[in-house]
């Protein structure tokens, strides 16, 4: 017997491609006109200032704009997912790509407490810079999302050199993977979030197998989410 999961995942993977080419183009049209048309409301018809009238009018304008965002941002995905850059690979120190990736995510989330463990020496890698770059960002974005709410919220990273390869975990102390969903979590259109789309793992997903590596999640004894990420070293 042949083991064929990795060739009927690829072939379940480009089948969601092309359905999401097809959503983002049906709903990518009508999105410019609906919030044109919304500003054109607002300035042609909005009743007097400090009235009644004119807070109910623009509470109902903002909600039209407010959606057709979030519409717009669940499109951007859709695109993403079925249509990835081309990767553009260079030898690049993996240990400066983290820390300005978990710089940024410092600077969005202050209240987080970012703990690193990284190798005083470089750990090269064959790499897109900016791809890996975002996909640890997605990965910090979404251990932070899964703590809201929460008090002494804490993301560890840590990123550990062996022989040919590198591996980088990042935990957290949330409420972890729903372990009904764990195993599907990186297949498209799988979310745990009411308004996720379920193609931020996904893309994730598919930008570490182009850089030849694995993605791993698990749940962390005792509470807390983790997720290694193995990439081979040059």
């Amino acid at each position: 017997f042949d083991d064929i999961t990795a060739l009927v995942a690829a072939q379940r993977s480009a089948a969601w491609a092309d359905v999401a080419r097809r959503i983002a183009h049906e709903i990518k049209n009508p999105l410019t006109p609906i919030t044109l048309s919304a500003e054109r409301l607002r300035k042609k018809f909005a009743p007097g200032e400090g009235t009644e009238e004119r807070e109910s009018f623009d509470r109902y304008i903002e909600t039209i704009s407010r959606h057709t965002r979030d519409i717009g941002r669940m499109v951007e995905e859709f695109v993403a997912y079925a249509r990835m850059p081309q990767s553009v690979f260079r030898e690049e120190n993996l240990v400066g790509i983290v820390k300005k990736a978990v710089f940024s995510a410092q600077t969005a989330n202050p209240d987080i407490q970012y703990a690193q463990t990284l190798p005083s020496d470089a750990v090269m890698v064959s790499c897109d810079e900016a791809q890996l770059g975002q996909v640890l960002l997605n990965l910090l974005k979404n251990a932070a999302e899964a703590m809201e709410g929460r008090e002494g919220k804490r993301i560890s990273i840590t990123l550990a050199r062996e022989a040919g390869s590198a591996t980088l975990t990042i935990e957290d102390n949330g409420p972890g993977f729903p372990a009904d969903k764990i195993d599907t979590l990186t297949e498209p259109y799988v979310t745990t979030r009411a308004k996720g789309t379920g193609l931020g793992l996904a893309i994730v997903k598919r930008s570490i197998e182009e850089h030849k590596g694995t993605l791993t999640l698990s749940n962390v004894e005792g509470g807390g989410a983790r997720v290694v990420m193995v990439v081979p070293v040059v």
